[in-house]
């Protein structure tokens, strides 16, 4: 039995850890919940999972009487004031964006393992958060579906060196359009994924193929390969997942079909795998695997988070605050989604280079990026 914290409970991550965690009662204890504002789903949860701590970061008017068993916090800190009061083995760090960074700092003092899938934790604070995690010698078990096949395949290693990662990309909702069309993709269109049902942000992030930038600089920092070692490829069926290369030639694979609790269960029971119900690969059915390299002139962010990761320790962070921004002035309907690269680049072009020494520095710099991108960004309201 591990006691575990899920950190976004309440989003799609946090809902598909709860699924194997109702699959393994005597293996896993959930004991800290920790969600944004959704009050009444938290509530229900609680009421299942029975945890000893929750927390929201948005106050609900009260708590029903039945919960009060239950510790609470509330506030921008509570993740981090939750993971210190529940003191949980293994903390599923699933809050998105650069929000999370403060909670995956505070899991590596409090917890035995961080199972890491806010990728934006490394995109800001990568040699800051890996440095701590060696010093501590706590593991940083990725549970991006990338990363995680990369993380499986390397078990296979056994000492050789790798040549190549080669992350796979669905290639989003426009992988097919053209530029002119791509540029007036509206919300709906940008959040009809193929493949993956994930949350608002990473689909739009898939569509402008950023996230597969920031998982390039994800894959960085956890695996220490140079940034000309991780190649990207475009895989629209999204059964294979990631891929490694050795010297001799010789390439490993994880396949399966797509579904998150796959990579998560293996980083609840790592190392040992968790069933979960997953269907078989019918090979006879799939008919073809098809690849095809990623476009970067209809689809530029990936090209910049590469020279970002390429040019300094704070251009990431730049990279990352910039679309943050972007993106949810695309959702409320701000902007054409043609602007979100314009105002990254914009933002990575104003905002000078700086030396990052702590996290103090991190926040520095995203809150210098946000100014940057909101500026940007009124050129097209």
């Amino acid at each position: 039995m591990r006691t575990l914290a899920i950190l976004g409970a309440t989003g799609s991550i946090g809902t598909q850890t709860l699924d194997i965690a109702r699959r393994y009662p005597d293996r896993i204890k959930v004991d800290c919940l920790v969600v944004h504002s959704s009050a009444e789903k938290l509530f229900e949860l609680v009421r299942e999972f029975r945890p000893s701590v929750a927390a929201m970061t948005k106050q609900p008017d009260s708590i029903p009487e039945d919960l009060h068993f239950c510790q609470w916090f509330f506030g921008e800190d509570c993740s981090s004031r939750a993971l210190k009061a529940a003191k949980s083995q293994d903390a599923l760090c699933a809050i998105v964006g650069i929000a999370g960074l403060d909670a995956v700092w505070t899991a590596l003092d409090v917890c035995e393992r961080v199972l890491l899938a806010n990728k934006e934790a490394l995109v800001t604070g990568g040699p800051l958060v890996t440095a701590n995690a060696a010093r501590l010698n706590k593991p940083l078990l990725p549970v991006d579906s990338e990363h995680s096949a990369i993380f499986q395949c390397l078990q296979a290693r056994q000492g050789n060196p790798v040549r190549r990662l080669i992350l796979t990309a669905s290639g989003g909702a426009l992988r097919t359009w053209d530029k002119a069309r791509i540029a007036k993709a509206t919300v709906d269109e940008v959040l009809a994924h193929p493949t993956w049902k994930m949350g608002r942000k990473i689909t739009v992030d898939c569509a402008t193929m950023l996230n597969k930038g920031l998982e390039i600089i994800e894959a960085y920092h956890l695996f220490g390969l140079p940034e000309d070692k991780i190649d990207a490829i475009v895989h629209p069926q999204s059964i294979i997942h990631s891929m490694i290369e050795f010297e001799d030639g010789a390439t490993l694979a994880q396949m399966g079909y797509p579904d998150m609790r796959g990579p998560i269960g293996y980083a609840l029971g790592y190392p040992e795998r968790l069933p979960y119900g997953a269907k078989p690969l019918d090979f006879a059915s799939l008919a073809q695997l098809t690849f095809e390299a990623p476009d970067t002139e209809r689809f530029p962010c990936l090209n910049l988070a590469r020279a970002a990761l390429r040019d300094s320790d704070s251009a990431p962070i730049v990279l990352n605050g910039a679309n943050e921004v972007a993106v949810d002035a695309f959702l409320n309907r701000y902007i054409p989604f043609g602007a979100i690269p314009a105002i990254i680049e914009s933002a990575l072009n104003i905002c000078p280079t700086k030396q990052i020494n702590n996290i103090d520095d991190v926040y520095e710099t995203d809150a210098m990026a946000r100014r940057a991108a909101l500026d940007a960004l009124g050129r097209f309201l």
